[in-house]
């Protein structure tokens, strides 16, 4: 506590920018402004801020609406300094509850306070992200439906679809034996144009496979591997569920960062992202689940489980560059035509396995009873499903 120390101060009336050269007497809580013409008598609690200078230290009076806020500059040491706003502190903590709260984090160590607020945040964020996910079973599945919907107009306005019986056969034998006896989820599959070895799914239940993965793989169990994980992503409502994350992240950044709400930006936002959805990679968590449902589908219908480990193997080498010449041509391909179409594409589910995902699936299949069944269909038609598409031109647009 200061007993009757005088400063060398200077002070801004508020008024005039030429501020008045003087000394300061502090005295307990009472500050003292003299100068050759002018005697201010201040106490602490009338400063509204105090903040350190590189010459010592610098306190704002309480604003005034009709002018500038007076300002009173003490010149004084660092130590002079951190005394005088630990008087000016102690005083605002006594005024309120939340003062108290509020002065008590400012008084903290920057590192200590920084850890603090980062664990905060993470244990919030925590919460809040769980609790998005806990919104989606409000949803109704007639949302995911017309969310579905819409893009499906996009998709098949985009890419020309190549059925035929035989693609009808398998998958409509391949979905008997999948999907789930209790799913909500009405099925369909087609065949798009493309040498993309890929295939997605939308909110409707609507399947896509682009030919150049029914043309390259080496099995029907492949293709039923697959299908069986795009089906999860539908049962398990991964599309309208990251729609609410990121929704709920885009509220949560207009709450945080400041402006969007009152304007309107928010709700501009929400909807470019509902518009979009399918265009957003899922999560690795999504994957991971998608990736345990697929291998439950199949091993509950005694199908064999194998095939969805193959097919990533087989994408991780393409990725990689060890296929032959012709296989890498056929990529090749496939990227110019992603390129092209990377608005719609870059949604596309079902990605280039890492090493721990294949891990995961392993572990999984090695787990319980095979399943035996690997083929849905006989070679004869397979062979046909094959050959899919194989007579169109370089392009997957009209």
């Amino acid at each position: 506590m200061f007993q009757n120390q005088t400063f060398t101060s200077r002070y801004f009336n508020g008024v005039s920018a030429v501020p008045e050269e003087g000394t300061v007497l502090v005295h307990g809580q009472t500050i003292q402004f003299t100068s050759f013409d002018t005697h201010h008598k201040l106490t602490i609690s009338q400063f509204a801020e105090f903040s350190q200078t590189h010459k010592g230290c610098k306190l704002i009076i309480l604003p005034d609406e009709r002018k500038e806020s007076p300002i009173l500059e003490i010149f004084c040491t660092k130590e002079e300094t951190k005394l005088l706003e630990k008087i000016w502190i102690q005083n605002k903590k006594s005024q309120s509850h939340t003062n108290a709260l509020f002065y008590s984090i400012r008084e903290m160590n920057p590192i200590v306070l920084g850890i603090l607020s980062l664990l905060i945040v993470t244990i919030v964020g925590f919460f809040y992200f769980k609790g998005l996910e806990f919104v989606t079973n409000f949803i109704p599945l007639s949302m995911d439906k017309s969310l579905g919907d819409s893009v499906q107009l996009k998709m098949e306005a985009q890419f020309q679809k190549c059925d035929s019986k035989a693609t009808d056969r398998f998958f409509s034998e391949a979905l008997k034996k999948i999907v789930p006896k209790d799913s909500k989820h009405k099925f369909e599959v087609s065949v798009l144009r493309s040498t993309i070895p890929n295939a997605f799914a939308l909110s409707n239940g609507k399947i896509y496979f682009f030919s150049g993965l029914l043309n390259d793989a080496d099995s029907q169990e492949e293709v039923i591997g697959v299908l069986a994980h795009e089906i999860a992503h539908v049962e398990k409502r991964h599309h309208m569920r990251n729609l609410v994350k990121a929704g709920g992240t885009s509220l949560a950044i207009s709450l945080v960062v400041g402006p969007g709400l009152g304007n309107m930006e928010f709700l501009e936002t929400f909807t470019e992202i509902g518009s979009t959805i399918l265009v957003l990679k899922f999560s690795r968590d999504f994957e991971t689940e998608a990736d345990k449902s697929s291998i439950e589908y199949l091993k509950a219908q005694n199908m064999s489980t194998d095939g969805l480990l193959r097919f990533f193997k087989r994408m991780e080498e393409l990725e990689k560059g060890e296929s032959d010449s012709e296989d890498k041509e056929e990529v090749s391909n496939a990227k110019d035509e992603k390129s092209t179409t990377n608005q719609i594409t870059d949604f596309l589910s079902t990605h280039p396995a890492t090493a721990e995902r294949m891990k995961t699936l392993e572990s999984l299949i090695q787990k319980g009873k095979k399943g035996s069944i690997k083929k849905v269909v006989s070679d004869i038609t397979w062979k046909e499903v094959q050959t899919a598409c194989l007579d169109f031109k370089n392009s997957d647009s009209k």
